[in-house]
């Protein structure tokens, strides 16, 4: 046999196995990105210190070079937007303190839960945020975000929910990491149920946190009130805002708490888990703001498509959904990567995300009209570089 005539009849062979060498390498590299992501995710949510009740004040989120000087009393509690590189990316006016660690008791539920809140030391009245962390996470996860807002002028309070990190290995999990929360979370209906119920709790606690935290004392705008969260947050806010739950014996259950005036989801989470349905989101009418990215695939049904589904499905009507070329599921909540080469990248995603979050809270709690023409135009897009693009309904 010649040659030739060999090498034709080894072909399909070489074919073959040059792509099964390909499925192979593509395999290994995605669970490698997600070994990567999961790593970071456990590093992020669940770094969270110990600490008693107490107040603690600070300036600007953590790029700032130093505090932020007092605020004179002349100063107006809305400054001015500004869209120069995004939407007020730079710290906000206000100096920030924060009280750590709010111990409120259910007694409906008969149970304890752990609170931290940043607030503007200025006199007046602000919008309240309710911010819900990830399956595994911690009160300080979101802490570029929530410090951020509280610096242009909202009271943000961030619950510890039960599967964080801090309440497993408070009741003696044998495994209190990220992942293993995860797959937990997945599989737990009680849970599906009592993180929109903590949120509520929150809510019906401001009367008694105003009571014990004289800082608070006269700044809560409970007629303003949003509620926002990422990854499993994002699914905890969707279900405030109204999204049917399917729990066992309880097709369709309806956990919306009609005080929540506006819902951020950070990686909106679809049907198929968490006991959401293709269905579930058909009657979400609030103002909605999602925020995805073209790598946020950390799951086995998850996808920039799949995270856009809330978006798709709700009302019609003041909804927002952006997403950012790149950002995979940290990417909203944090600018720390195990890439050096990509620390600016990460950065600008963050920010990508604080402006159209901040102009989001400052249209539907403050009914600011410059936020909102910002959210209604290309300015995010323009800022970006074409790296955001936002999608309204």
């Amino acid at each position: 046999m010649s040659f030739l005539a060999t090498s034709r009849k080894m072909l399909p062979t070489l074919r073959h196995d040059y792509i099964r060498r390909q499925r192979t390498m593509r395999r290994l590299t995605n669970v490698c990105l997600v070994a990567i992501l999961s790593v970071v995710a456990a590093y992020v949510i669940t770094r969270q210190p110990d600490v008693p009740f107490s107040v603690r004040r600070g300036g600007q989120p953590a790029k700032s070079s130093g505090p932020s000087p007092a605020i004179a009393p002349s100063l107006p509690r809305v400054p001015s937007a500004d869209t120069s590189a995004g939407y007020n990316i730079r710290g906000g006016p206000y100096t920030v303190a924060e009280v750590p660690d709010i111990v409120l008791h259910d007694t409906k539920r008969d149970k304890d839960l752990h609170v931290r809140a940043f607030y503007p030391e200025h006199s007046g009245k602000y919008p309240v945020i309710v911010f819900s962390h990830g399956a595994g996470g911690s009160q300080t996860c979101c802490d570029a975000l929530t410090r951020h807002w509280a610096g242009y002028g909202y009271v943000t309070f961030q619950p510890t929910h039960d599967d964080s990190a801090r309440q497993r290995r408070a009741t003696g999990s044998d495994d209190a990491g990220f992942m293993q929360a995860v797959r937990e979370a997945l599989k737990n209906p009680a849970l599906w149920e009592s993180r929109p119920l903590d949120i509520s709790f929150v809510l019906d606690s401001l009367p008694d946190l105003e009571k014990r935290v004289p800082q608070l004392v006269g700044k809560l705008d409970v007629e303003h009130v949003g509620v926002g969260g990422h990854s499993m947050g994002s699914y905890t806010s969707e279900a405030i805002a109204g999204a049917a739950v399917d729990l066992p014996g309880r097709p369709a259950t309806n956990l919306a708490d009609p005080r929540a005036k506006a819902i951020l989801c950070l990686s909106p989470q679809g049907p198929g888990q968490f006991g959401l349905t293709d269905h579930s989101f058909d009657r979400v009418s609030l103002p909605y703001l999602g925020i995805t990215g073209t790598l946020d695939s950390l799951g086995p049904i998850a996808s920039p498509a799949w995270h856009k589904i809330p978006f798709d499905r709700s009302q019609p009507g003041d909804k927002y959904e952006v997403l950012i070329k790149g950002a995979n599921h940290m990417s909203f909540i944090t600018a720390q990567t195990l890439l050096p080469g990509r620390a600016a990248q990460a950065q600008s995603m963050l920010d990508y995300t604080n402006s159209a979050a901040l102009a989001f809270w400052d249209a539907y709690l403050k009914n600011e009209s410059a936020a909102k023409r910002y959210l209604q135009s290309d300015a995010l897009a323009t800022s970006s570089q074409g790296a955001a693009k936002v999608d309204r309904r």
